[in-house]
C-alpha cells in the first residue's frame, strides 16, 4: 500500500519531463494515469468474485511481482505505448494488492479489524505524501524519472523476495453467499455510492496528477515548492481521514460527505481565485486534500451498513466506479490544460467537487426515505 501510494504522489510531478523525453503532448503523458487506472479497474473486477480461491499471501506476492514489473517498464519505455502498457500492468498489480492486503489483514485481525485497516489504508496516504518529495528530490538534482521508477521497481521485487521467504499463513478470502454480481446491481444505492466514488477518485487522482504542473504556472512556483504542494495535497488527506475517524460516530455519513465536498470546494475556489498569493496556498491545498480524506471510508461505509452479508462484493462494485473516475477525469483534466488553461482544470475538478456534494446529499436523502 505504500508503493501503491508513493505512485499515485510522484506521477504528477514527473510528467512534464515524461511529456519532454518521449516527446509527447502533457495530456497524451497524462494518459498514465488513466492507464494505471484501467488496470486496477481490470484486476478489481477479476478479484471480486474469484479472489476468495487464492491464498491472500500468495495473491499479494504475484500482485507485488506485477508492480515491479509495471514500474521496470515505466523506467525503460521509450515511447508513449511501452509506457500506457507498462502502467496497466502496475494498474494490475495494484488492484490486486486492494484486494489481497484487506484480505490479509481482516484475517490476522479480527480482534481489533477497524483499527488495523485505518492502519492499513493510512500507509497509502504515507506513500502519497512521500512521492512528491521524492520527485522533487530527483528534479531537483537532475535525476531522471527512470531512475526513480528503476528504484521503485527494486523496491517492490524486494517485497516479493520478502513475501515468498516468509513462513505460509493459512488465509484464504471466504466468499459470502448473497444476491450474487448482477442483482446487486438492480441496487439504487450501488448506483449513488458508486458515482460519489467515480467523482472522488476521478477527482483526488486528477489533482495529484496536475497540481504540480498548476502549481508551475499559475502560481509560478519553483519545481521543489511545486512539489511540496503535491506533498500537501496528501497530507491533509490523511488528516482528514484521521479527523474522520473520529468524528465518524458523531455525524451522518451523508451529512459528513456533503460536508467534506464542500471544505475541498471552497479550498479550490480560492486556490483558482488567487493563485499568486503564496500565502494562501498552502493552507488552501491541506484544506482540499482534508476534506477529500473521510469520503471514501464514508461511502464504504454507507454501502457496508445496507449490504453486511456482502462487503466483499459490493466493495468490489463501487471501487470499480471509482476506477472508472479515475481513468476518464485525469484525462479530461490533463485534455483542458492543452485546450485551455491550468487554471481550467482546477475549474473543472472545482465542478466535479460540487457536484460530489450535490450527489451525496440528495441520493443518499432519497434511498434513506425510501
Amino acid at each position: 500500500m505504500l508503493v501503491q501510494g508513493i505512485n499515485a504522489g510522484w506521477i504528477g510531478p514527473f510528467l512534464p519531463e515524461i511529456s519532454h523525453v518521449v516527446q509527447v503532448p502533457i495530456d497524451n503523458a497524462g494518459l498514465i494515469v488513466s492507464a494505471t487506472a484501467a488496470g486496477f479497474l481490470a484486476a478489481l473486477l477479476a478479484a471480486g468474485e474469484t479472489s476468495h480461491r487464492w491464498s491472500a499471501q500468495n495473491t499479494l506476492t504475484a500482485s507485488m511481482l506485477l508492480v515491479s514489473g509495471g514500474l521496470f517498464g515505466l523506467s525503460i519505455a521509450s515511447a508513449l505505448p511501452g509506457l500506457l502498457c507498462a502502467a496497466f500492468v502496475a494498474g494490475l498489480g495494484y488492484g490486486a494488492v486492494e484486494v489481497a492486503s484487506n484480505a490479509m489483514v481482516v484475517d490476522l485481525n479480527r480482534d481489533r479489524l477497524a483499527a488495523a485497516l485505518n492502519y492499513l489504508h493510512l500507509m497509502f496516504g504515507v506513500g502519497a505524501l512521500l512521492g512528491p518529495i521524492i520527485a522533487g528530490f530527483a528534479l531537483s538534482n537532475h535525476l531522471r524519472y527512470s531512475i526513480i521508477f528503476g528504484a521503485g521497481a527494486a523496491f517492490s521485487a524486494l517485497i516479493v523476495i520478502l513475501l515468498t521467504t516468509t513462513p505460509t499463513i493459512e488465509t484464504r478470502m471466504i466468499a459470502v453467499r448473497g444476491d450474487g454480481f448482477i442483482p446487486m446491481l438492480t441496487r439504487p444505492l450501488i448506483w449513488v455510492v458508486g458515482a460519489v466514488l467515480f467523482l472522488y477518485v476521478g477527482t483526488e487522482t486528477g489533482i495529484g496528477a496536475w497540481l504540480f504542473l498548476y502549481l508551475r504556472t499559475a502560481s509560478a512556483l519553483s519545481v521543489a515548492l511545486a512539489s511540496w504542494g503535491v506533498s500537501l495535497f496528501w497530507a491533509g488527506l490523511i488528516l482528514g481521514r484521521l479527523i474522520g475517524g473520529r468524528l465518524a460516530h458523531h455525524i451522518p455519513a451523508r451529512e459528513f460527505t456533503m460536508l467534506a465536498a464542500a471544505v475541498s470546494a471552497a479550498a479550490l475556489v480560492v486556490l483558482i481565485a488567487a493563485p499568486t498569493m503564496h500565502v494562501l496556498a498552502a493552507p488552501m491545498i491541506v484544506l482540499i486534500g482534508l476534506g477529500y480524506g473521510p469520503i471514501f471510508p464514508n461511502m464504504i461505509a454507507v454501502g457496508a451498513t445496507r449490504f453486511p452479508s456482502e462487503v466483499g462484493r459490493m466493495t468490489s462494485i463501487v471501487v470499480a466506479g471509482g476506477a472508472l473516475g479515475g481513468i476518464f477525469v485525469p484525462w479530461i483534466m490533463g485534455h483542458a490544460i492543452v485546450v485551455a488553461s491550468p487554471r481550467a482544470a482546477m475549474e473543472f475538478a472545482l465542478g466535479i467537487t460540487a457536484l460530489m456534494a450535490l450527489i451525496s446529499i440528495a441520493g443518499l436523502r432519497a434511498r434513506r426515505q425510501s
